[in-house]
C-alpha cells in the first residue's frame, strides 16, 4: 500500500515522510507547486515533488510554479491563483509543495492558508518541511544532478546582530566582529569559512546596494545559530533589487556568491516586509567545508 511507510530498517512506521495539513488519501489527485527566482530550480523542484507524489500513490493533475521571491503575497502570484482554482473546482484533492513557507512566508498568512485548505476541503503535503539535517534534495534532470534548496525554518537558539555604515571602510570591522561573535555564540562549524561567507555578502552589499546619491546608508549583519547548530548569516541592505540573482549564485555575474557556495553555504534572499530593502541569507552546516 502506498501509505504503509517503513523506516530505514524496513519496519512499518506510523510516521508519514512529510508534514501534512488535512487528511491525505492513498488515491488522491494532487497539484504540485513551487516558487523560485530561477526557472531551472523550479523545474527541478517539480521533478522531485512529482517523484514524491508517485511514491505515495497519488495522481499528479498539474505542475505549476511562480518566479517570485518567497515573501510576494499569494494573491499576486499567477501560478498560485491557478492552484487555488484547481483545488476549489475539485480537479485535485491535494497540494504538494516543498514547504509551507514557499506559499505563505509570514506566520499569520500560513494560518490563513491552513484554514482555507481545510475549508475547501483539501490536504497539503510538504515533503521538505523539517528536514534540517540535509540542506538539499537531489534529483536527476536531463542526466545532470540538480540541487533543490530546502527552506530553513529551524528555531533559532542564539544570535547576534549589528548595523554598519554601507561603505568599504566597514568591511574590516565586519570581519573582526564576526570572529569575535562566532566564538561567543559557540558555533561548532568552520568559523573561518563563515567569516569569509559573511565578508562576501557584505562586500556585495557595499558594491551593489549603496545609494547612488552618495547619501549615508546602513546594512545590518545577523549571525544566528539554530537549535540544530546550523548557522544563518543574514546581510540586510536598503536596496530591494537583486537582478539576475540565480546567475549570480551560479557565478555567472561575478564570483562573490559563487565563492559563498564554494565555501559550503546555500544562498537565498527575500524582500523586506516594507519592500524597501532585502536580506541575503547564507546557510552553513556545522562541520568541515566540503572539498
Amino acid at each position: 500500500m502506498p501509505l504503509d511507510h517503513r523506516d530505514d530498517a524496513g519496519r512499518p512506521s506510523a510516521v508519514l515522510p512529510y508534514e501534512p495539513v488535512g487528511t491525505p488519501s492513498d488515491s488522491a489527485h494532487v497539484v504540485l507547486y513551487t516558487s523560485s527566482c530561477d526557472s531551472t530550480i523550479a523545474v527541478s523542484t517539480l521533478t522531485v515533488l512529482s517523484d514524491f507524489a508517485v511514491r505515495q500513490g497519488w495522481t499528479v493533475v498539474q505542475e505549476l510554479y511562480d518566479l517570485a521571491p518567497l515573501d510576494v503575497p499569494r494573491r499576486r502570484r499567477t501560478g498560485w491563483r491557478t492552484v487555488e482554482q484547481i483545488l476549489t473546482n475539485g480537479e485535485a484533492t491535494g497540494l504538494v509543495a516543498p514547504a509551507e513557507q514557499e506559499i505563505a512566508w509570514h506566520p499569520g498568512d500560513r494560518t490563513a492558508l491552513r484554514v482555507w485548505l481545510l475549508g475547501v476541503p483539501a490536504f497539503a503535503a510538504y515533503p521538505q518541511a523539517g528536514r534540517h539535517s540535509s540542506p538539499r534534495m537531489h534529483s536527476d534532470v536531463g542526466g545532470q544532478a540538480a540541487e533543490v534548496p530546502v527552506p530553513i525554518n529551524a528555531p533559532v537558539d542564539r544570535h547576534w546582530a549589528r548595523s554598519y555604515t554601507l561603505r568599504a571602510e566597514s568591511l574590516r570591522q565586519v570581519r573582526t566582529d564576526a570572529y569575535t561573535y562566532l566564538t561567543m555564540l559557540n558555533w561548532t562549524g568552520n568559523q573561518a569559512a563563515a567569516v569569509e561567507v559573511l565578508a562576501r555578502l557584505s562586500e556585495n552589499a557595499v558594491a551593489h546596494a549603496a545609494p547612488v546619491t552618495g547619501t549615508s546608508a546602513q546594512m545590518q549583519v545577523r549571525l544566528a545559530v539554530t537549535e540544530k547548530d546550523e548557522l544563518l548569516i543574514d546581510v540586510t541592505d536598503p536596496s530591494p533589487e537583486f537582478p539576475d540573482c540565480a546567475a549570480a549564485i551560479r557565478g555567472e555575474k561575478g564570483r562573490g556568491l559563487w565563492d559563498v557556495r564554494r565555501l559550503g553555504a546555500d544562498v537565498t534572499w527575500i524582500l523586506s516586509e516594507n519592500g524597501r530593502g532585502k536580506t541575503v541569507r547564507a546557510h552553513l552546516l556545522p562541520g568541515e567545508v566540503p572539498a
